[in-house]
């Protein structure tokens, strides 16, 4: 079936299934090797003598790098030839994480890092248009589903793996793991991969034309992209828009982005293909995943937190309780997958959005002694209707796109989920510490000498700095209360959008992509 495909990269004789699941391989290592080192920045700043606030850097800079590439990754893809370009960015994520191992001071593997983000935004634009160009129409809702698992499950145990081996060994393992898969993944590509003469052709006519592209608008989007990323990352911790740097980047973002679309909308042989918003399906597809993105990786970020913040959980503890819910998903995806495609996208979406609500409003009735079981599944119910979103999504988004466009599409989406989880994660982390503030200002009058209830209470702890404790531990439990509970409205106000979403394509339709 593969061969009938004219812009399938599956080499002939190799089954579109495995080419899904070896690029979505990369994607699970990529966003594992992310989340495990985020709880492993202590120790990391421990080891090379640096803060905790400057090690930090560490997960901006590959934020940054990964913003700033990922406009020109499809037009690269294109013009490098797609199996060249991706597997040149597998090795290049590959060489990047060994040297992120022996980094020797904090300045060497922030540069590292720098190369890890832009070979890892190199990759995005190839890897859903080799899974929407290479699966079959009628089983293209698998190959999503298995990337999917991927986007879902590496934030998952990265931070079980990423606490574990901090905690036990060194936190470098969390990069040397990278080196044996990211070799077999080259190895692999190089045999299985192929550019077919569809593929060929347009690679031959973008190197006919010379390296002629929208600078401008490549500038545009990286440089506003990168400052966004930068915004939202640093925002909280250097108060906001009292902070200068914030305020000038946040500036130079809005102008760029401003611009951007503007310019894309004249040139000759735009960057970003801005015109293909002007199709329905692919605005409102576009929306969600940006929502999903929010949701997607906001919750994981803000959940380990709760966990060790308001429980004393280990970061492996936390990894545990954490992990569950993207067990959920493991065994909830395949199924999406199968139905993606004979369902309509916007049910199963719809569907999705809904129990994704109501597991995060679950969440809002956590409680100090809430036991670890009971953490978990409020986990699960966060988590499981991810699956319903995130591939059938990404499959739908590419339904009526003309030939030679997937790079662009995959290019976008990758766009959608990562600024969509900048701005989600950064919204969350500023409404969890200045909800801890708030309710500790509500809590602090209740605890008056005068008041029966506030002598009790210092009778039972034993002292002040006792009762302090648990009064800011009832703080911060409200404050987490009020993220979910934000988020959970932000996914209810968006349900609309699946509205947007065509109905169940037909083969002619889904044969476009």
């Amino acid at each position: 079936m593969s061969e009938a495909l004219p812009r399938s990269g599956a080499k002939p004789g190799v089954p579109p299934l495995l080419i899904a699941g070896l690029v979505s391989f990369g994607t699970l290592f990529e966003t594992m090797n992310s989340t495990g080192l985020a709880v492993a920045l202590n120790t990391i700043a421990g080891d090379l003598a640096s803060s905790p606030e400057e090690s930090d850097t560490v997960l901006t800079a590959y934020l940054i790098a990964n913003a700033a590439i990922l406009p020109i990754s499809g037009w690269a893809s294109v013009y490098f030839g797609r199996k060249k370009y991706y597997i040149t960015c597998v090795a290049l994520f590959t060489i990047a994480s060994a040297l992120c191992a022996m980094a020797w001071s904090l300045e060497s593997l922030i540069f590292f890092r720098i190369l890890q983000g832009m070979a890892a935004a190199g990759n995005a634009a190839s890897e859903t248009s080799l899974i929407a160009d290479t699966m079959p129409p009628e089983k293209r809702g698998l190959g999503f589903a298995l990337y999917g698992m991927a986007v879902v499950i590496g934030p998952t145990i990265g931070p079980i793996y990423g606490g574990w081996v901090a905690e036990n060994y060194s936190w470098s393992w969390i990069f040397w793991i990278n080196v044996p898969t990211g070799i077999a993944a080259v190895v692999a590509c190089s045999l299985l991969l192929r550019d077919p003469p569809a593929v060929e052709k347009q690679t031959r006519e973008k190197r006919a034309r010379g390296v002629r592209a929208d600078w401008f608008g490549f500038a545009m989007a990286a440089l506003g992209l990168a400052t966004l990323s930068y915004v939202l990352d640093r925002g909280q911790s250097n108060d906001w828009f009292g902070s200068s740097r914030i305020l000038v980047a946040a500036i130079v973002s809005s102008l760029c982005l401003l611009i951007l679309p503007i310019r894309e909308l004249t040139a000759r042989d735009p960057v970003l293909d801005v015109r293909m918003f002007a199709d329905r399906n692919f605005t409102g597809s576009w929306l969600l995943l940006f929502v999903t993105g929010a949701v997607l990786f906001s919750a994981p970020a803000v959940f380990p937190l709760l966990t060790q913040q308001g429980f004393g959980y280990t970061a492996t503890w936390a990894g545990f309780a954490n992990g569950l819910g993207g067990l959920s998903v493991l065994f909830v995806i395949p199924l999406v997958g199968l139905l993606t495609g004979k369902v309509a996208t916007r049910h199963l979406v719809g569907f999705g959005l809904a129990v994704s609500a109501v597991g995060l409003f679950m969440s809002t009735r956590i409680y100090p002694d809430v036991s670890f079981m009971q953490v978990a599944l409020f986990n699960v119910g966060q988590s499981i209707g991810i699956a319903f979103i995130i591939s059938p999504l990404q499959s739908q988004s590419f339904v009526g796109v003309p030939n030679g466009r997937s790079e662009q599409v995959g290019a976008f989406n990758s766009m959608a989920i990562n600024v969509g989880g900048s701005v989600g994660t950064a919204l969350s982390i500023t409404l969890l510490e200045r909800g801890r503030q708030t309710y500790r200002e509500q809590l602090v009058p209740y605890a008056s000498p005068y008041r029966d209830e506030y002598r009790q209470a210092l009778q039972d702890y034993g002292s002040v700095g006792a009762f302090d404790a648990v009064l800011n531990g009832q703080a911060s439990i409200l404050a987490f209360q009020h993220v979910f509970f934000a988020l959970a409205c932000v996914i209810v106000v968006s349900l609309p959008l699946v509205l947007l979403l065509r109905g169940k394509p037909g083969e002619e339709e889904q044969q476009q992509g």
